[in-house]
């Protein structure tokens, strides 16, 4: 009797096993997995092994759990015989069911889920033992399972939507494997599919252009001033730009004694691009074209503005400033007195980001001056004032057509978090 008692015992430790196991290898994300194989050793390579075969794993867990809760569910039932009789088993079984519950069930998951990949590194080399212990009676297992999903036609659903990609990257960046400034390019990269070149390009008002028939020594000056590398050409109209002057290109001819050359001679021909065109097809064309600038027309086919390569880039990786920027143009500077000033050029899904706050997107605005007016319906005011429930904005500076800056004061949901 002793002998079965300690059978028994081993079994409900064989059963927390199985269950702690179960829980373990399908709890651990995939950012888990490829860490542990990447710096766990033979153990951890192991663990990414099985977490990769679910079809081979699961049905040997759940095999191994059923055997041993069943083997435990007969001893418990000898002994109950040999001591009290046929007249005990109902209590024994209840008895038996609730140990099984607590020891080998609920307690076992619990645990498992807090130190899943501490249970993976460790249950690995028995759960491989298991697998190849059970191999004859799990593949039958598998095939009849395939054949079931067959004849139901279940559909193989192998993939991973984006919401999960950026899960795995939040957990990443919650355990210390990828920093806060990789994080959020990682963010900035899915979106490019959802930001259009008119949220990033430089609006026509904005944009320093040169007329085509200008000499190149009677530009010289503007071009030194303004620092550009490439600049924007026109005929006769600044609505109406016809090409791209490099300044290397006007160096190489000052170079040459060539200063009474005309820009239309020295300029290449644009390519010209929708407002609407997502900006992550603007980078493709950019790279398969080998250009670094384009003329952004609207619906009617009129001038818009330019987008650069280096707008693209800065949708990743943030502002960039060269030689000839400050970095006090930045977007948006704390003030002293807990408030923010804000260029109302920022993209929405950019000052979210940088603020925590969630301004939805407009209807058709894409930046925060947009935003503003598509809530105002009209152009504002300097010292205006926008209550909305992400909190204040005050109008600091506006021109005759659009919103320069705000003065942000958090509310006070975006104070607590």
């Amino acid at each position: 009797m002793i002998t079965q008692i300690i059978f028994l015992f081993i079994l409900i430790v064989l059963s927390a096993f199985f269950s702690s196991s179960e829980t373990a290898f399908t709890s651990l994300s995939m950012v888990q997995i490829r860490e542990m194989g990447e710096r766990r050793g033979k153990r951890g390579k192991m663990v990414e092994e099985l977490a990769e075969k679910p079809d081979v794993l699961l049905p040997t867990i759940l095999f191994g759990n059923n055997l041993v809760n069943i083997a435990a569910s007969a001893i418990a039932t000898q002994i109950t015989i040999q001591i009290f009789g046929n007249r005990a088993i109902a209590i024994t079984t209840g008895v038996l069911t609730l140990a099984i519950l607590i020891f080998a069930e609920v307690t076992p998951k619990r645990i498992a889920i807090v130190y899943n990949d501490f249970i993976c590194i460790h249950t690995a080399p028995l759960i491989k033992f298991f697998i190849i212990l059970f191999r004859p009676i799990t593949i039958f297992i598998g095939l009849f399972s395939i054949l079931l999903a067959r004849v139901l036609q279940a559909r193989n659903r192998e993939y991973v939507s984006l919401e999960g990609v950026m899960h795995m990257v939040n957990l990443a960046a919650h355990v210390g494997i990828i920093g806060k400034n990789e994080t959020q390019m990682i963010r900035n990269i899915f979106r490019l599919s959802e930001i259009t070149v008119q949220g990033i390009m430089t609006h026509r008002t904005e944009v320093f252009s040169l007329n085509a028939k200008s000499k190149i020594r009677d530009v010289l000056d503007k071009v030194i001033k303004r620092g550009f590398s490439r600049i924007p050409v026109f005929d006769e109209n600044p609505e109406y730009i016809v090409g791209v002057v490099l300044i290397k290109d006007i160096l190489k001819n000052i170079s040459e004694g060539e200063i009474e050359v005309q820009l239309k001679e020295i300029m290449f021909k644009p390519i010209y691009v929708p407002q609407t065109k997502r900006v992550k097809d603007m980078f493709t064309q950019f790279k398969r074209e080998k250009l670094n600038i384009a003329i952004v027309i609207d619906e009617y086919g009129g001038l818009a503005g330019i987008v650069t390569l280096e707008d693209v880039i800065e949708e990743v990786l943030g502002e960039i400033y060269d030689e000839h920027e400050k970095k006090g143009d930045e977007k948006i500077l704390y003030l002293e007195n807990g408030e923010y000033l804000i260029k109302a050029e920022i993209l929405l899904p950019q000052l979210n980001d940088a603020l925590g706050i969630d301004l939805p997107h407009g209807k058709y605005a894409q930046t925060l001056g947009g935003y503003l007016m598509e809530c105002l319906d009209h152009i504002p005011v300097k010292g205006e004032v926008i209550d909305l429930p992400q909190g204040r904005f005050v109008v600091d500076s506006v021109s005759r057509k659009k919103i320069i800056s705000v003065n942000y004061k958090p509310g006070s949901k975006q104070l607590k978090n």
